[in-house]
């Protein structure tokens, strides 16, 4: 189970501003990383059978200087609650983006393998088909807070309709609990809603760019 917390701010000088601060510089190993390019396609079938299922499936490209690979990312339930997001999740890295959805079973690391089969029983790699896509950049960060280890991932780039047209920004500071204590991932938030201004955000981003598709007229 992956547990992490979504902050969004109202605009890029805010998000800067705070990742910049010798407050959040302070608690982080690595404070001057660079940021990587991450190209989000979403995929389920054409009559929505993994949306049914509770479940989303993800293709990720990951692009920089010195990065290029894809990975495969499948999400399950769980729950979200001011900002604080809960679910099932397992990953499976690629060097080319060709999905295999026998070999994403059986290699794939996260949670229950047995889950995991079950939730995609039935779906073969030919049955899904993208339904949506977002670009930005994220740069990691290894945050520490109190006893707990987190990855700060401060995201920022643009959703687009079909057409091409900006329609909401991505403006993110997510921290996910790899080490820790769930009490100290909820006072890092509860201190950076304190000091920065961070707003604790339900919506996922396939939940926003579904959205953005379909406003603007998109299948």
């Amino acid at each position: 189970m992956e547990t992490e917390v979504k902050l969004a701010f109202k605009d890029e000088k805010c998000l800067f501003s705070a990742v910049s601060t010798d407050w959040f510089k302070s608690r982080c190993q690595n404070p001057d990383n660079r940021p990587v390019t991450l190209e989000n396609f979403y995929l389920d079938t054409s009559d929505g059978i993994l949306a049914s299922r509770g479940v989303s499936f993800r293709k990720r490209h990951y692009k920089a200087a010195d990065t290029d690979f894809f990975e495969f990312t499948t999400k399950y339930r769980g729950e979200v609650k001011e900002g604080v997001h809960n679910h099932f999740e397992w990953n499976l890295k690629s060097t080319d983006g060709v999905l295999d959805i026998e070999a994403f079973k059986q290699n794939a690391e996260g949670d229950s393998l047995s889950l995991l089969d079950d939730i995609l029983k039935g779906i073969k790699s030919d049955d899904l088909v993208v339904l949506c896509s977002n670009t930005f950049d994220r740069t990691y960060y290894d945050f520490r807070y109190e006893g707990s280890i987190m990855e700060a991932c401060v995201d920022y780039g643009a959703i687009k309709d079909p057409e091409g047209k900006t329609c909401d920004i991505i403006c993110e500071l997510e921290l996910e609990l790899k080490d820790g204590t769930a009490q100290d991932l909820e006072s890092a938030k509860e201190a950076i809603v304190a000091e920065f201004g961070g707003i604790p955000f339900n919506e996922t981003k396939l939940a926003r760019t579904l959205k953005a598709c379909r406003s603007g007229g998109a299948s």
